[in-house]
């Protein structure tokens, strides 16, 4: 069995494509997906100094929510944030109600509660770092909203966010998506779905990289 660890961020348009994308071809393989979180924002005072006021920051959201046009080009990033209220939105929260999810329901809890928030933030434009938000996904999808509630808060939760990241610091991952395969070969950057097949399938059948060009995690780029 293949293992595939996902580094990622809810408020990443380039995890939002890539997790698609895994999802479509992961079914295909014999793969276990692990997640892990990255934050993109990880401070209210980092967003804030970058846009200090509404208008900056529904500015600062419609450039990053462009960025889909590349992957989706019927993708209309004003109607989106013209549906929704954003707001000040960074990582930590979405990231630990993530993790609420995994706790209660493990790794496939985690990647469901992560594409539906995303959809939510990308495709509705809510607030994703809004904890009634991320309440009502964990109630639409049917978690035990009490035990997530509790989770979504605690201290343990946040420590398991920022140990992925500094998992990911050791790794000499400094930005997502990435994809970690067998512990070992680094995926970065936005794979298109035959690139994923092309991986998988040479490390299915042979144990490592072959036919496809991969470097471990710890080998520099030349």
């Amino acid at each position: 069995m293949l293992k595939v660890t996902f580094f990622h961020d809810v408020i990443c348009p380039f995890c939002y494509v890539t997790s698609k994308r895994l999802r479509k071809v992961a079914p295909e393989f014999k793969i276990e997906v692990l997640h892990k979180s990255f934050s993109i924002i990880s401070s209210l005072e980092d967003l804030k100094f970058v846009a200090p006021d509404v208008e900056s920051v529904r500015e600062f959201f419609k450039s990053e929510f462009s960025i889909l046009k590349r992957f989706f080009p019927d993708y209309e990033e004003e109607k989106v944030i013209s549906r929704g209220k954003l707001g000040y939105v960074w990582s930590m929260p979405p990231l630990m109600a993530c993790k609420a999810a995994e706790f209660q329901r493990g790794p496939q809890g985690y990647w469901d509660y992560f594409d539906r928030a995303q959809d939510a933030f990308f495709l509705e434009g809510r607030n994703v770092a809004d904890k009634e938000v991320l309440l009502s996904i964990a109630e639409e999808l049917g978690f035990d909203l009490r035990q997530f509630k509790e989770d979504m808060e605690a201290k343990k939760t946040k420590l398991a966010v920022v140990s992925d990241e500094e998992e990911a610091r050791a790794m000499g991952i400094r930005g997502v998506p990435a994809l970690i395969l067998n512990d070992q070969w680094l995926l970065r950057g936005v794979p298109t779905e035959e690139k994923l097949r092309d991986v998988f399938s040479d490390l299915e059948a042979h144990g490592e990289p072959k036919k496809v060009k991969l470097k471990a995690y710890w080998e520099k780029d030349e």
